[in-house]
């Protein structure tokens, strides 16, 4: 199976990559920038390019059978990565029939379909605050799939921390405030999104 990867220089995104080729999945990685460190290997293909480009996304995705997304915007000048990355990445994928896509957000976008108390609205608030244009962003891209035709699934994660893996678990309930997840064990669930349909168009929590 073929799989492209968007983001594939990012933390996680390296990440990704490196657990589809220890799976004997070919991968076509599309990177921003040169500097990226991601290994040489003969079922990988490093495409540089812009996810506002439309020529990069269809060229990067172009024969794969699905899509994983660590496209993030923590960092950017804009905060709207995202929902750009989506704008140009699901017409591209509908018109070439890929219908797979997996993403990734933070946990405090939530929905009106989450099993939430209280204290689960501390973190949007929090970044209403700090960063409300990363929370909009990470809502608005849920919404862009939910309007779309693809088989997608968003996984929401707390805030992740380097260190060995833990193992995690999906869920609608949000995981607090306090949570904190390895990026081998986001990186995980996003790869073994690949071989499930239990979370097509749902936007689960990872904990």
């Amino acid at each position: 199976m073929k799989i492209a990867v968007i983001g594939a220089n990012g933390n996680i995104g390296t990440r990704v990559v490196k657990l589809l080729l220890s799976n004997n999945y070919e991968v076509r990685a599309l990177v921003h920038g040169r500097h990226n460190e991601l290994p040489t290997h003969s079922n990988l293909t490093i495409i540089e390019g812009d996810i506002r480009d439309q020529a990069s996304i269809r060229d990067v995705i172009t024969g794969t059978e699905s899509v994983i997304s660590t496209l993030g915007s923590w960092g950017t000048p804009t905060k709207d990565i995202l929902t750009t990355g989506m704008k140009t990445l699901v017409p591209a994928m509908q018109n070439l029939g890929i219908m797979r896509l997996i993403s990734l957000t933070g946990s405090g976008v939530l929905l009106p379909s989450d099993t939430t108390k209280w204290y689960d609205h501390l973190n949007p608030l929090l970044l209403r605050i700090v960063q409300p244009k990363i929370l909009f962003d990470g809502a608005e891209h849920i919404a862009i799939l939910q309007k779309s035709s693809l088989d997608w699934t968003v996984l929401r994660s707390p805030i992740m921390r380097d260190g060995a893996a833990n193992g995690y678990t999906l869920s609608t309930t949000a995981p607090g405030l306090w949570r904190r997840i390895a990026r081998d064990d986001v990186a995980q669930a996003l790869v073994d999104q690949l071989a499930s349909s239990e979370h097509l168009h749902q936007a689960p929590f990872i904990k």
